[in-house]
């Protein structure tokens, strides 16, 4: 048997889940409903909000409070997720057009399954050591465990696959090849 993304039980995603826009202005503004129940609430998403501004709020079904922000690590700028000390739930970061999500217990890696020639890939595949953890679609956000996987996790591939992450559309210096033809 493969084990879960995650041990904590009470905030793991273990079905197929989708987010649901239920209001256009105020808190909530989404939902992340699985197998009939409403598993978060969250408040608008922004990638201005998200990576400069106060964050994305996220309530979870046990009253628990979360907030999707972002944090400068070495002149880069990484999402995560606090909850409400404060305290790291997940943090993700950019290396070569792959994504890191990172937890207290847990590691994976979010990479585009389906390659277009111009924008953002629609379904993306998050695996950890031992495979495939989740196919997580763009359009419509939505997970798709084949085990189970931490909630944070969900989360904040949701905000990677629709924004990405600010460095990767920053102007690169180019290589220089001094005596090379």
């Amino acid at each position: 048997m493969e084990r879960p993304l995650g041990i904590d039980a009470a905030h793991v995603v273990a079905g197929p889940a989708r987010l649901r826009r239920v209001a256009p202005w105020g808190f909530p503004a989404a939902a992340l409903v699985g197998d009939g129940e409403t598993i978060a609430l969250l408040g608008r998403m922004g990638w201005f909000r998200i990576y400069f501004g106060r964050g994305q709020r996220i309530e979870l079904a046990d009253g628990t409070r979360w907030t999707l922000t972002s944090v400068t690590t070495g002149g880069t700028i990484s999402p995560v997720i606090l909850d409400s000390s404060g305290r790291r739930v997940t943090q993700a970061g950019w290396r070569h057009g792959t994504y890191g999500i990172n937890g207290r217990d847990y590691a994976a890696v979010l990479h585009p399954t389906d390659t277009r020639g111009f924008g953002r890939a629609n379904r993306w595949m998050l695996s950890d050591d031992d495979g495939e953890v989740a196919i997580v679609g763009r359009s419509p956000l939505s997970v798709v465990p084949r085990r189970p996987v931490h909630l944070g996790a969900a989360l904040i591939a949701f905000a990677l696959v629709r924004f990405g992450l600010p460095e990767e559309s920053s102007p690169k210096m180019p290589t220089f090849r001094w005596g090379a033809r």
